[in-house]
């Protein structure tokens, strides 16, 4: 039972996700700077197997994801919450409609860790879930270690049914 203020998301390791996306066969890391990921990212920046991309927007990252897919590469799109939100005329064009396969972690910005996400006060956290549903796009949490396993659940996901799935990341990344 959890005791009030006790967190109920909490950091994953950035060496741990790193891990996980290098057992998938990734090529490339195209993302859009996010704090919650921040650790992350400086990680996956660094590393020698990925090219990593950072663009300006999440519009731009759908169109490079497309073009890398139809190159032959495999990518994982980072971004937060409002920048789902400003790309979802994309998401439904792109990994929808062309049936391009678009794994993203989306770091949830703005959420208060001690409560779950359909109990917040900021409504781009507590939105994602329910809008993702509304669009049919699959989802995953990234609540804490144990849930490392979403990363390939996610990763095939999106590619078994050619279109987009999301990790929702819940804490900062450490």
């Amino acid at each position: 039972m959890q005791t009030k203020g006790e967190p109920v998301a909490h950091s994953v390791p950035a060496q741990a996700v790193v891990d996980e996306i290098l057992r998938l066969n990734v090529d490339y890391i195209v993302n859009v700077p996010d704090s919650i990921q921040r650790t992350l990212l400086e990680l996956l920046s660094r590393q020698e197997k990925l090219k990593y991309l950072t663009v300006c927007t999440e519009d731009e990252a759908m169109g490079i994801n497309a073009g890398l897919y139809a190159g032959g590469m495999n990518s994982i799109l980072c971004i937060q919450n409002n920048g789902l939100f400003a790309c979802l005329n994309t998401i439904k064009a792109i990994a929808l409609d062309a049936r391009v396969p678009t794994p993203m972690f989306v770091g949830q910005f703005g959420r208060d860790v001690t409560k779950p996400p359909s109990e917040s006060r900021n409504r781009a956290v507590r939105m994602l879930g329910p809008t993702l549903d509304t669009w049919g796009v699959p989802h995953y949490p990234l609540e804490g270690p144990r849930d490392l396993c979403n990363i390939a659940k996610a990763f095939e996901r999106a590619h078994q049914d050619k279109g987009p799935s999301v990790v929702i990341i819940g804490a900062r990344t450490s």
